[in-house]
This record gives C-alpha cells, sequence and structure tokens, in this order.
C-alpha cells in the first residue's frame, strides 16, 4: 500500500482516514511552511463561498499555495462531498495549438498577500513543472467566450472525478497546482480545518483574512 507522500506525488492527492492532531502536525511539517489557517464552517446565510453549504465548482486556491490539506473536524449530515479532478489529465486532451492557447488566458486573483498577482495564466511551465490555476467564476467574459476556453470547461465537468466524503479526522491533501477541486451542496453542519502550505514561500504579511474572501474555499 502507498504511503500518503507516493499517492500525492503520483496523483495530485492524498485521502488518509483517521488521524489525530499529532499526526497531522506531523504532515504538515514535512509540507512545509503553513501560510494560512482557515476554520471553513458551513453556514446557510454566508454570502463567501469559503463558509458557503452550496455547491462549489472546480477550481483552486491562491497560486502562493502549493498544496492544501483539510482536517475534517465534523462532517456534514448529508452531502458536502469533496471533488477532485487531475489538470493533467485534461490537460493532455487539447491539442498542442489549443495548449498554447490555453497559456496566453489568464484569471484573475484576488491579492491576499504582497506577492500575489492581479491574475495568473490557467497553465504554466517553470522548470519543466507545469502548474495550473483555475476558477470559471474569476475568468473575464471575453475569456469565456472562446472556444479553447469552452472545450478547457467542459473537459473538466465531463472528465473521470474523485469523489471523497470527509469523516471526523480524515486528512485531505492535493497539490493546488495540478488538482481542481469542488463540493457538492452540504446539509447540516460540516467544519473543516485548512491549511495552506508552500515549501519555498514564507508570507511576510497576509493583507485579507482568507474567511472573507469569496474566492479560496472547499
Amino acid at each position: 500500500m502507498k504511503n500518503w507522500e507516493t499517492e500525492l506525488n503520483d496523483f495530485g492527492f492524498s485521502h488518509i482516514p483517521n488521524k489525530t492532531e499529532n499526526e497531522l502536525r506531523l504532515i504538515l511539517s514535512k509540507l512545509g511552511n503553513v501560510i494560512n489557517e482557515t476554520d471553513v464552517v458551513a453556514n446557510s446565510e454566508s454570502k463567501s463561498l469559503v463558509t458557503s453549504d452550496k455547491f462549489l465548482d472546480f477550481h483552486t486556491d491562491n497560486h502562493l499555495a502549493k498544496y492544501i490539506i483539510w482536517h475534517c473536524q465534523k462532517p456534514a449530515e448529508k452531502g458536502g462531498f469533496s471533488m477532485l479532478c487531475d489538470a493533467e489529465k485534461v490537460y493532455a486532451e487539447l491539442n498542442e495549438t489549443e495548449k498554447g492557447q490555453l497559456s496566453k488566458i489568464h484569471v484573475y486573483e484576488h491579492k491576499l498577500y504582497p506577492e500575489n498577482r492581479n491574475s495568473n495564466p490557467i497553465v504554466r511551465e517553470i522548470e519543466g513543472k507545469r502548474k495550473f490555476y483555475y476558477s470559471f467564476w474569476l475568468a473575464r467574459e471575453k475569456y469565456r467566450e472562446l472556444p479553447v476556453f469552452k472545450k478547457w470547461r467542459n473537459l473538466i465537468q465531463e472528465s473521470e472525478h474523485i469523489r471523497l466524503k470527509l469523516e471526523r479526522n480524515d486528512i485531505l491533501i492535493i497539490d493546488n497546482h495540478r488538482i481542481f477541486h469542488g463540493r457538492t451542496e452540504i446539509t447540516g453542519e460540516r467544519f473543516l480545518k485548512r491549511y495552506w502550505l508552500n515549501p519555498n514561500y514564507t508570507n511576510s504579511k497576509f493583507i485579507i483574512n482568507a474567511k472573507d474572501s469569496s474566492t479560496h474555499s472547499n
């Protein structure tokens, strides 16, 4: 059976059932600097996606988060399934012309850290490794109308998805530069602790509280 580090490297994610707080801290220490920690508590009255109980489409979080970890404190009464989509598999369905066109499409990013840009390309290659950044609702209308963007979105929706229900003390780790995540609608309370990690970045200043941002969620 593969360990979580091998799974994360091979598949871009790892689901680890029933781990203690101490075991969580050990995993966090192996993945690098925690640049943000957020309580994600479902609330039917919330106007923010991060604390909403609504369905959430596939997206990535802030590009400075290389990894995202969720530690389930209280599972949803019903629904609240985490949905994962491997961007590499979707990208492989495009031809070379479409791949070039996709790299020129930028998606808006909220400035949570001084190092954040105003936007990021959907795909870029750095030192031979691809990094994906995607949120449909943060793309400008003119980009949404492009044939390559429409094909990209359709491929994401139609691809084979991983669907997981996190139980109490479960941990889910994803590579935020490769795996798009979303969730199904939540019924009842659900409480996750969410961590953003980056082994190569230490945040010197956090401009906006992530709890108040509507773009970073699960």
